[in-house]
């Protein structure tokens, strides 16, 4: 008959068994957050308080949210969570996870996955995020302009003006909602390359590109002609601005 373990021993027994189940109660979390931040039934505020759990415990379970967000089967919203979250927890396999899904088949996941890696604010990521200024889908455009935003690189400003008044930015003739985007990015990234190209958005027939412009313009310069002005005096006044410093 086999003698009873010790006090020391039966201490040491427990916790290793409580140390081969921490990684499965740990998954199970993570899979239990994923699940709520990505229900549309839930509140908001249930939803980010699990996103943010779910950021918190990233760093541990980097294999469950890697593996979500790059199954091309699994539900749409819980891999865009799974994305979103991967930006947030950040780190050397995040990044290379982020890096592969912005060739996803789906437009949402290729959205997401440009928008992690603006998380990221990396500038070696802004050539990518500047790639996909091009890409078919609207969204995936969007999301790469306000990628570029948070990543703040000079260099897009001059790949932003282009795409504003590109062709595919338009459709029959209409200016397309992504064009507003485009202008906001320029005004977040701050630099006066970009004002020829906010000088002319002024004008523009589009009246959300116009709007956008005129705080374009005022993050660029660092302050504003609002105040005390109509929307018209307030363009003069920008356009007597922008004229001097092409000059």
């Amino acid at each position: 008959m086999s003698a009873a373990p010790s006090p020391l021993g039966a201490l040491r027994l427990a916790l290793l068994l409580l140390a081969a189940a921490l990684p499965v109660v740990s998954q199970a979390g993570t899979r239990e957050d994923l699940l709520q931040a990505a229900d549309p039934d839930l509140p908001e505020p249930a939803r980010m308080a699990a996103f943010e759990r779910l950021v918190q415990g990233g760093t541990t379970d980097l294999s469950v949210l890697g593996a979500l967000a790059s199954d091309t089967k699994a539900d749409s919203r819980q891999r865009w969570v799974a994305v979103r979250a991967l930006g947030r927890v950040q780190g050397d396999r995040a990044e290379q996870i982020l890096v592969g899904l912005i060739a996803d088949p789906e437009p949402a996941m290729r959205a997401a996955a440009v928008q992690a890696l603006g998380d990221l604010g990396q500038r070696r990521h802004a050539p990518r995020a500047t790639a996909l200024l091009d890409d078919p889908a609207i969204i995936v455009r969007a999301s790469a302009a306000a990628a570029l935003c948070q990543i703040g690189d000079e260099a897009a400003v001059a790949a932003l003006s282009e795409a504003l008044f590109a062709r595919d930015s338009y459709y029959r003739g209409s200016s397309l909602w992504v064009r507003r985007h485009y202008v906001e990015a320029i005004g977040c990234i701050g630099r006066r390359g970009a004002v020829p190209a906010l000088l002319r958005a002024l004008d523009d027939n589009d009246p959300a590109v116009s709007e956008a412009s005129l705080a374009a313009l005022a993050k660029v310069a660092g302050f504003d002609y609002a105040e005390g002005r109509s929307p018209q005096e307030a363009k003069d006044a920008w356009r007597r601005w922008a004229q001097s410093q092409i000059k």
